[in-house]
């Protein structure tokens, strides 16, 4: 498992940082929505696969889901453009009402109430977070104080060290004469207290230590330190741990929900797209639930 975690997640990262880097280079924008619309394609395939949607509604709902992503992708790359506001809220019509029809449509009335909630729970869920963490990355264009580019990856890096954090202190215990005591055994057998007290000190650590030292974000956050305390140095330190600990405490109620979900459909991954990992899902699943949190903590200090 670990000879392909390792290959993959390198892989996962030259990516992700080519596609956010690039997203100010007029030969390389496109790179960041066209990896986000893969990455909504195959989440949702999974999502639906897990709910046991198809047909008509998973062929709708797929399709909605990147007419959302790509809706938002306008929405925070042009947010001074009304005309573009009036479009996507026609767009954002059309799905909503659409949604509603396809039964009728496609005359498939037993099961309808289910998968015009799947659908809903399915846009809901995956596209527009990860048109949120579009937002967080494109936040350079309305505010020249703050570069999305490295707020993104400071966010993420948060979150996947509560993953990391976890696993590496999870296994260790487990592995030790100690033993581990378990946190959630009922949904995931494997995670433990231990872990979790990994994955929250990863988390501060990683968060306290790019507040400190990142350009750009050390900036905004010694900002955010001098509204804290009359000591922006302190302050600084203190906000990134909040900040580091509620996106940490999202990550984990984000990775819990998809594995109550994984349960209930009696499967152990949520696909096989990412080597050694299991689906998209699997990946992104910490990120979902913390992605408005990203964007409302990047706005907020775009404000300052």
């Amino acid at each position: 498992m670990l000879r392909f975690r390792i290959p993959s997640a390198l892989a996962l990262i030259a990516i992700f940082s080519l596609a956010v880097w690039g997203i100010y280079k007029p030969y390389l924008f496109w790179l960041l929505p066209f990896v986000a619309c893969l990455l909504v394609f195959a989440a949702c395939c999974e999502m639906l696969k897990m709910i046991g949607t198809n047909g008509a509604f998973k062929a709708w709902t797929i399709a909605a889901s990147l007419l959302v992503l790509l809706g938002g992708y306008c929405f925070f790359r042009y947010p001074n453009f009304q005309r573009v506001k009036v479009v996507l809220g026609f767009i954002a019509l059309l799905v909503f009402t659409a949604t509603f029809l396809i039964p009728l449509v496609t005359g498939g009335v037993k099961g309808a109430v289910q998968s015009v909630s799947a659908s809903f729970l399915t846009l809901l869920y995956i596209p527009v977070p990860i048109a949120m963490l579009l937002g967080v990355a494109l936040i350079g264009y309305g505010s020249p104080k703050l570069d999305g580019r490295l707020f993104l990856p400071y966010f993420v890096a948060i979150v996947k060290g509560a993953d990391i954090g976890a696993y590496i202190v999870g296994t260790l215990f487990a592995k030790s004469p100690l033993g581990s005591h378990k946190f959630v055994p009922e949904i995931s057998p494997k995670k433990s207290i231990e872990g979790l007290v990994g994955g929250i000190s990863l988390s501060l650590a990683v968060g306290i230590l790019g507040a400190l030292y990142l350009p750009n974000v050390s900036d905004a956050m010694l900002l955010l330190g001098s509204k804290i305390n009359a000591d922006a140095a302190i302050g600084r330190i203190t906000g990134a741990a909040v900040i580091s600990l509620i996106l940490c405490l999202l990550s984990i109620v984000g990775d819990l929900v998809e594995s109550i979900w994984k349960r209930d459909s009696g499967i152990k991954d949520s696909g096989g797209y990412v080597p050694g990992m299991g689906g998209v899902l699997d990946v992104a699943d910490s990120l979902l639930l913390a992605a408005p949190f990203m964007y409302a903590i990047t706005l907020t200090l775009s404000r300052f």
